[in-house]
């Protein structure tokens, strides 16, 4: 099933099975990340890749870290972090799926809009209008 195909309520079961995404940004560090497994990175940077303000990736990132799906290494005398995809979380089946879908323009999209419709705790507005999202 290609992802511009995936019926929107399989999106959003694997949403709702992953748990932890919340924001658009959340969902676009993971796909960084996918990318760049291993990434050693000032925050400053790190946002400027994915279009955010500083203080919103900083939130995904806890989100991310907190879930057991990135690490970050220990607070050192230097201002940049490595970050690593960690590959052996017990989301990973689901965590593929959807990575696959939002591989593609149109399946993230799709994830973009399904997590829109999610009921979000503590949805920040600051940073999540600012993503640029139409340019991915």
């Amino acid at each position: 099933m290609t992802p511009k195909r995936m019926p929107p309520g399989r999106i959003v079961d694997l949403l709702h099975r992953i748990g932890c995404l919340r924001q658009p940004c959340d969902l676009d560090l993971l796909l960084f990340f996918s990318r760049h497994p291993r990434a050693f990175l000032l925050s400053e940077r790190l946002a400027e890749y994915v279009g955010y303000d500083l203080t919103q990736v900083m939130q995904s990132l806890e989100t991310l870290i907190t879930a057991g799906l990135l690490r970050r290494s220990p607070n050192s005398t230097h201002p940049a972090q490595l970050y690593v995809l960690t590959p052996g979380s017990p989301l990973g089946g689901w965590l593929s799926s959807l990575l696959r879908i939002a591989a593609t323009r149109e399946g993230r999209l799709a994830v973009l809009a399904a997590l829109k419709k999610r009921p979000s705790p503590k949805r920040s507005h600051r940073g999540e209008s600012e993503s640029v999202t139409s340019v991915q």
